[in-house]
C-alpha cells in the first residue's frame, strides 16, 4: 500500500497561530497609557492608606494608655519616642512623634511633670513605629500626655493637645489628620484640608 502523501498550499495559514509584530506593539502602547492614567489614583490611594493606618495606630495607643491607667489605677504616660532601634530607654522630644511613641507606667507625682528621662525596660507597655513616609506634629511643642488613675489626660499648657498628620509630599485634598485628645482622655480624628 502506497504512502500518503500531504500536500500543503502555499497561502495556507489554518494551523498558524501567535501574535505578528503590529499586535504585540498595539497591546504594549494600550498597557502604558492605561499605566499612566492609572498611576497617579494608585499614589494617591497608597498615600492616603499611610495616613489612615498611622492614625488608626496613634488613636489606639492613646485608647490603650487610657484603659491601662485605669485598669491598673496607676500613671500611664504615652510619650514621643524613636521605637525604629527596639524598645526605647527614654521619652524623645516632641519631634519624635514621627518616629514612634511608647506607653509606659509612670507614677511622677504631679502630672504636668516631665517624664523621667530614663525609663526602665520593665515598665514599658507597648510601643509603636512611626511610619517615615508621613509627617506628625503637635501644637505647643508636647512630646508626653499624662493619663491618671481615673483615666483623664494631663497635658501642659493647653488642656487638648491637637496632632497634625499628613503625608511628607504630595499631599491633597483632605489626606490630612487632625487628632485631638481633650482633658477626659477621650480622642478623636477629622480630615481637614491639606495645608
Amino acid at each position: 500500500m502506497p504512502a500518503r502523501q500531504i500536500r500543503y498550499s502555499v497561502g495556507d495559514s489554518g494551523s498558524r497561530g501567535g501574535f505578528g509584530l503590529v499586535e504585540l506593539m498595539i497591546t504594549i502602547a494600550m498597557v502604558a497609557v492605561l499605566t499612566a492614567i492609572a498611576l497617579p489614583s494608585y499614589s494617591y490611594m497608597i498615600r492616603g492608606n499611610r495616613i489612615v493606618t498611622q492614625a488608626n495606630d496613634l488613636l489606639s495607643a492613646f485608647n490603650y494608655a487610657r484603659n491601662e491607667s485605669i485598669t491598673r489605677s496607676r500613671g500611664v504616660t504615652l510619650c514621643a519616642a524613636d521605637t525604629t532601634a527596639g524598645t526605647p530607654a527614654g521619652c524623645g522630644d516632641a519631634g519624635d512623634w514621627s518616629k514612634g511613641w511608647m506607653a509606659f507606667i509612670d507614677d511622677t507625682a504631679a502630672p504636668t511633670d516631665p517624664p523621667p528621662t530614663a525609663v526602665d525596660a520593665g515598665s514599658v507597655l507597648r510601643t509603636w513605629v512611626g511610619i517615615p513616609q508621613n509627617v506628625l506634629t503637635v501644637a505647643d511643642d508636647q512630646a508626653f500626655i499624662r493619663f491618671n488613675p481615673r483615666g483623664m489626660a494631663s497635658s501642659n499648657p493647653d488642656p487638648d493637645v491637637v496632632f497634625t498628620l499628613k503625608p511628607i509630599s504630595d499631599c491633597s485634598n483632605q489626606q490630612q489628620r487632625s487628632i485631638v485628645i481633650n482633658a477626659l482622655g477621650r480622642s478623636s480624628s477629622s480630615k481637614v484640608n491639606c495645608t
